[in-house]
């Protein structure tokens, strides 16, 4: 039975289908588990899927950042944890702590959700929550905030991409961890043989569904070597969907 816990912890292993071909978990597969955390929590604090959509609310990540101290490979375990951190405007902040099984960070990650009406699909506060959100006796896992994301001055394409049926999920949009593998995409195997990523961010702009191409392009921050800002426009509606800035260190050869 759940119950109305201030955090929500759970085992992992990280399993050869979660992982790239470096076999270091894969970011979409780290998304995955975020979410699928989250929602476990709220459950047990009555503010779950079935009981948001009765009321004609549902929950929308909007803004997520992570910091990699040093991504799990394949066969690792160790748990995760995850809390309600605090409310920023209309941004619910949600952090995630992942730990091996020595209790050292692996990852830390602060998360920004938004309660949509799903008729007018605009943001709510928390006063209109049916039930209150814990307090947070946790702490924060960052310190960072969820900024906003300015595009480089010069960015090149990548490659472009339809929107496919498997990439859809429950609210007929494409899933927050799949726009992860479309960013993922955007680096070729020498690239990720050579480095590992240290700090992502990722901010949800748009929407795109079933039958939206979105072009996928990159650039450089010139001053801030080995960070890469990197976009998807829909070519449906002309706009941006998704923005990411990636910060990668080089392995030593």
């Amino acid at each position: 039975m759940m119950t109305k816990e201030i955090s929500w912890t759970e085992p992992y292993r990280i399993r050869v289908y979660e992982t790239d071909i470096t076999g270091r978990l894969r970011m979409d597969a780290l998304f995955d588990y975020f979410q699928e955390m989250a929602w476990r929590h709220v459950v047990g604090l009555d503010l779950g899927y079935d009981t948001l959509k009765a009321l004609g609310y549902v929950w929308f990540l909007s803004r997520a950042r992570v910091r990699v101290v040093k991504q799990p490979v394949w066969g690792e375990e160790g748990t995760i944890e995850t809390w309600h951190a605090t409310n920023d405007g209309l941004m619910f902040v949600r952090d995630f702590r992942m730990t091996d099984t020595g209790g050292a960070v692996v990852l830390e990650a602060t998360t920004g959700w938004l309660l949509m009406d799903t008729a007018a699909f605009r943001p709510h506060a928390a006063d209109t929550l049916p039930v209150p959100l814990p307090p947070n006796y946790k702490g924060r896992a960052l310190d960072e905030p969820l900024r906003k994301l300015v595009p480089p001055r010069s960015l090149a394409p990548v490659y472009e991409r339809g929107v496919h049926q498997s990439e859809i999920d429950v609210n007929q949009h494409v899933n927050n961890a799949r726009y992860l593998a479309w960013i993922f995409d955007c680096y070729d195997s020498l690239f990720l043989n050579t480095h590992v990523l240290r700090a992502l961010q990722v901010n949800y702009v748009g929407e795109t569904t079933l039958g939206d191409t979105v072009a996928l392009m990159r650039g450089e921050d010139p001053a801030a070597p080995g960070t890469h800002y990197i976009e998807g426009v829909s070519r449906k509606k002309g706009s941006r969907v998704i923005q990411a800035h990636l910060t990668w260190e080089a392995l030593m050869t």
